[in-house]
């Protein structure tokens, strides 16, 4: 028996394509992903949407000034943050 996922909707911030991530998500049973790549000067004061249970930051393609935007708020919040670094290489074909 599969247990409820506890993350619904879930925020990606960071890189212009994000790959198999969706995919990989929907799976776990989240239901809505936002996706803010960080190129644009507007995400710098973006707030969190409502409802966000889950946010996913991918260092490599933001920059510490959104970094910090939203961590401080998502811990005013409560909401957990998963840190993550993209490989640098990645296997063809």
């Amino acid at each position: 028996m599969k247990t409820e996922p506890k993350a619904k909707k879930v925020l990606l911030v960071g890189a212009d394509h994000l790959g198999s991530t969706p995919r990989k998500l929907y799976e776990e049973g989240v239901k809505e992903i936002i996706h803010w790549n960080g190129r644009t000067n507007s995400t710098q004061t973006r707030a969190i949407p409502k409802d966000v249970d889950l946010i996913i930051l991918n260092l490599n393609y933001i920059n510490h000034g959104l970094m910090h935007l939203v961590k401080k708020q998502a811990k005013s919040r409560g909401i957990p943050i998963i840190f993550r670094k993209t490989a640098l290489f990645h296997r063809a074909g």
